[in-house]
């Protein structure tokens, strides 16, 4: 019996080392033809989703007739400044609705406004998009203003501007009467005092009326120009040089920084303010 026990256990011991892994002998190390030169060819392969990003912007122009915006919302492509000072509706932008036309309802309460220099005409309202014709450097803008009767109105700017820098605007003051500024920031005086040229004109308008304004720029003959309509024409109430106001709208060899944003302002008046703004596009010139 213990034989044959015995015999059983040898028998084991013998499968039982049969079964045990042998350690794998180190293969050599292989040299690979891409490890000292992992860009060349053959050897990078790029991802699809990795797409060269050209250090040039695109180029774009806007067409905001606001006709696919919700009613009773701001419009989705601009922005509308308010800080924490601001009350909750002290400032709005807001879609309405009029038959089968929408177009923005612009409401200022006056009373707060960003940190510019204390001695600036501030603006509460600040309301812009942007585009991008950078390449092209010319181009025309056009916008579509409205005074209400029924409602407080007071002076409203509209125009287009490199960043803060005013290129050309028009104004609509108080009482309604029609001014050009040229250059300078878009609504604050520089710490040296340039404003901006400020060209009167002879048109004054009429409230609960929509006048559409023409703005034009061409960085390669130096012009800019503003006109407003009038039936099926426009008549013309500036045309001139660009302003370089403190070189911060130009480059250091005196190279034009041309416009990058439409941008409606309403002053700081301590009183409520409307206006209506529709149809703001900006196209190539000569397209």
């Amino acid at each position: 019996m213990k034989k044959s026990i015995l015999g059983v256990m040898i028998t084991l011991l013998i499968v039982l080392s049969g079964c045990v892994q042998k350690t794998p002998e180190p293969e050599a190390e292989k040299d690979y033809i891409c490890k000292d030169t992992p860009l060349a060819e053959g050897c990078y392969v790029p991802s699809d989703d990795l797409d060269f990003i050209s250090p040039v912007a695109d180029e774009y122009t806007i067409s905001e007739t606001f006709e696919t915006d919700r009613v009773n919302q701001m419009p989705r492509n601009w922005l509308l400044y308010r800080n924490e000072e601001y009350k909750t509706d002290g400032v709005k932008a807001t879609i309405v609705e009029n038959g089968d036309n929408r177009y923005v309802e612009l409401f200022s309460d006056g009373l707060k406004a960003p940190m510019y220099p204390q001695s600036a005409p501030n603006p509460t309202f600040i309301f812009s998009t942007k585009f991008n014709l950078d390449q092209d450097r010319k181009g025309v803008a056009y916008a579509s203003i409205l005074l209400p009767s029924d409602k407080p109105t007071d002076s409203i700017s509209f125009g287009v501007s490199t960043g803060a820098v005013n290129t050309i605007q028009a104004i609509i003051g108080s009482d309604l009467k029609v001014q050009i500024k040229v250059g300078g920031p878009f609504f604050y005086y520089s710490g040296t005092a340039d404003g901006g040229d400020i060209h009167s004109t002879n048109i004054t308008i009429q409230k609960d009326t929509w006048y559409t304004f023409k703005f034009e720029w061409d960085a390669s003959t130096n012009v800019v120009s503003a006109s407003i309509q009038q039936g099926d024409q426009f008549t013309a109430l500036y045309s001139g040089a660009f302003h370089i106001s403190n070189r911060v709208n130009a480059l250091a060899d005196g190279a034009i920084l041309v416009p990058n944003v439409f941008r409606v302002t309403m002053p700081r008046n301590y009183t409520n303010t409307y206006a209506y703004i529709d149809d703001v596009i900006v196209e190539r010139k000569g397209a």
